[in-house]
């Protein structure tokens, strides 16, 4: 095992460090599909800014729109005829024209139904759902086209144009049991995309002679962006999925340049959202916004309203505002996007915001909560955002100004059933981060966190390994102990004498030794050792200082004595036997509970036989005192005993002439006349 086991770990290293690195074999154009661009109108359309929308048809035959892009929504809407009043053909261009639903022969009707986005900014409203034909690209422009894609026909004012939802998230109607597949599933599952992903900027017009904005479904454009390694992941809330830490906002100070000022209080985070136009900051924020800058908070709007003079001395300034945005709030990786103030010189007219009349404003909302801290579209000029939602990674980079650059289209691939390992790109180029491969930095970090690691899994797993094998030795050397002293002859032989050998502890073991747990059954009974304790099936030595169930010792308390109650006497078969004596007793409790040894039973036996016949035997006299005792002389009578006669105790009364057992013949001595032998 200690051989193979650098190897092995080895081996570990390299596929957790090639993993990490995401290097796989590029896919090729001929085995993944393209992404597909969807091609920006002529038209900046708007009523809070001008704004580059996109092309899309709807209906049978088609009827022609042009709308926002939108990773908040799912569907694909449209402004009802309602939204205008009848004939009013100016209201149809600036909302991009209206979608009649009875004209088209493909509509089917689903119901009326509430818009359930930008709640939290106080849009609401509803629109009749139903499903249609939708294809993207507008007139003479043949990009992809759905049936029955779900279609949104809307009259409200805050939805001023319609809206491509590009969220793959679809949508329910009554229950999660029949929802509609978004525009993006349709399009995987129709094999018209690589992927559910897709990059966006919101163009400038302020740019250059006036930059359109970009829109790649199943991928991105890396001639629009400056590539980085900050990865965002998605948020779990999927109505603000696109979260990033605003870590600080700065521009140079008005008197001294050189210097900045913090424009944010504290971190922040916020939605990237291009449905709306405004930026949306907290209170102190825009506080700061307004003594930086001149602004004034128009009550009757919540607008930050721009007149002539303050218009005229913010283009002399010309400042440039920074956001520094990272996956957190406090350190990390970020990326700084600079905004010339003409990103923020834009023009909102009726019936925006309840607004009366025309005027340039500076797309700053004081926010209620932090629900309302958004990016909106105005953000969306400098920024190009990357969003792959089979990871659910998103990426935001600074964009990069090209005049007439070509497109350079990346598809992001699709993840394998049950992967999540980073996107594969057509490209030559190196990744984009938030689709492809890691940077260089997030390499090397991944690769020294997985040396640390496995350096540790190895000091770890050899521990465990020396541990293992010195408890395998202390247990052969432990069992090797105890297999010796079983060796020694006391296995349990059954046998008709019931009596076997006393057992007793050995007085020079050591006090902690290990036990030996033994069991010998006869006819499904089981022998017990004389130390045996009252569980059945073992015959266990215990020492004192064995321990026993709940950490206590066996052995008895230091300094208390311990008394017993008297065992039980043996029977006396005998009518007259002698006292108990203790030690008879101490003999007897030995012999029941602790056995005793044959041979020196029959020895003790033996000579307590011996010792009885010494008793009964007679005292040694002397050939002096030896007479005649067949006759005794009482008073004038003479009497003799005879051999059988019964035992006469020496008080007994005595009936001259009467045999008791005995006959009573002849007459006593002369030398024993007058003697008295009663």
């Amino acid at each position: 095992m200690a051989a193979s086991l650098p190897t092995g770990l080895i081996v570990l290293l390299l596929a957790w460090t090639s993993s990490a690195r995401g290097l796989h074999p590029r896919a090729t154009t001929s085995n993944l599909t393209s992404p597909v661009s969807v091609t920006p109108s002529d038209d900046w359309d708007g009523i809070d800014g001008s704004w580059s929308s996109f092309s899309i048809r709807v209906g049978t035959p088609p009827q022609y729109s042009r709308v926002f892009a939108s990773w908040m929504s799912y569907q694909t809407w449209v402004v009802h005829p309602f939204g205008c009043r009848t004939g009013d053909n100016s209201c149809i261009n600036q909302r991009g024209g209206v979608f009649n639903m009875n004209e088209s022969t493909t509509w089917d009707e689903v119901g009326l139904y509430s818009l359930a986005m930008q709640q939290n900014l106080g849009y609401g409203g509803n629109a009749y759902f139903g499903y249609d034909v939708v294809g993207l690209g507008g007139e003479g422009e043949e990009g992809p086209t759905l049936q029955n894609a779900t279609v949104g026909d809307v009259a409200i004012n805050e939805y001023y144009l319609g809206l491509l939802g590009v969220n793959p998230k679809p949508t329910n109607w009554t229950s999660f049991s029949n929802g509609a597949p978004s525009l993006m599933t349709q399009l995987k599952q129709n094999n018209q995309i690589p992927s559910v992903s897709f990059g966006y900027t919101a163009g400038a017009p302020y740019r250059f002679t006036r930059v359109p904005a970009s829109l790649t479904l199943g991928g991105y454009d890396t001639s629009r962006f400056e590539p980085n390694n900050v990865r965002y992941t998605l948020g779990a809330d999927n109505s603000r999925d696109t979260i990033v830490g605003i870590q600080s906002i700065t521009t140079p100070q008005r008197n001294s340049p050189s210097e900045t000022v913090q424009l944010l209080p504290s971190p922040i985070y916020a939605l990237v959202d291009a449905t709306v136009a405004e930026l949306w900051l907290p209170l102190l924020a825009c506080q700061s916004f307004e003594k930086e800058f001149g602004l004034t908070f128009d009550n009757d709007t919540d607008m930050y309203l721009v007149n002539s003079t303050l218009h005229q001395d913010l283009l002399a300034r010309d400042a440039t505002v920074s956001f520094t945005i990272g996956e957190g709030i406090t350190g990390g990786l970020t990326t700084t996007i600079d905004f010339p103030y003409a990103a923020f010189d834009l023009t909102a007219r009726p019936p925006y915001s309840n607004m009366s009349a025309e005027s340039k404003y500076f797309p700053l909302r004081r926010a209620s909560n932090d629900t309302q801290y958004t990016l909106g579209r105005t953000f969306m000029q400098e920024a190009y955002i990357s969003v792959d939602y089979e990871r659910a990674k998103f990426n935001v980079s600074k964009v990069v100004w090209q005049q007439d650059a070509p497109a350079n289209l990346v598809a992001i691939s699709p993840t394998p059933p049950g992967s999540t390992q980073s996107g594969v790109t057509t490209s030559d180029e190196d990744d984009h981060s938030s689709s492809a491969g890691l940077g260089i930095g997030v390499i090397v970090g991944i690769v020294v966190a997985a040396v640390v690691l496995l350096t540790a899994a190895i000091a770890f797993l050899l521990w465990r390994y020396r541990k293992q094998k010195k408890t395998r030795a202390l247990k052969r050397h432990n069992s090797s102990k105890s297999d010796s002293q079983s060796s020694s002859g006391d296995t349990v032989v059954a046998t008709a004498d019931p009596y076997f050998s006393k057992a007793e502890l050995e007085g020079n073991e050591p006090r902690d030794v290990k036990l030996k747990h033994k069991t010998s059954t006869i006819d499904g009974s089981t022998i017990y050792t004389p130390v045996t304790p009252s569980s059945p099936g073992y015959n266990t030595l215990i020492s004192p200082m064995t321990p026993v169930a709940g950490g206590a010792w066996a052995g008895e308390k230091d300094g208390t004595a311990i008394f017993e109650m008297m065992g039980s006497l043996p029977d006396q078969n005998m009518a007259d036997s002698k006292q108990i004596t203790e030690k008879d007793m101490m003999r007897h409790r030995e012999k029941q509970y602790n056995g005793y040894d044959p041979v020196e039973e029959q020895k003790r036996q033996e000579l307590e036989r011996i010792k009885d016949e010494e008793r009964q035997r007679k005292a040694k006299v002397d050939a002096g005192q030896v007479r005649e005792a067949t006759e005794a002389e009482g008073g004038n009578r003479r009497f003799s005993f005879t051999q059988g006669q019964d035992s006469i105790s020496p008080v007994s009364p005595r009936t001259p002439g009467v045999s008791t057992g005995g006959t009573l013949t002849g007459t006593l001595p002369d030398s024993l006349r007058g003697e008295d032998t009663m």
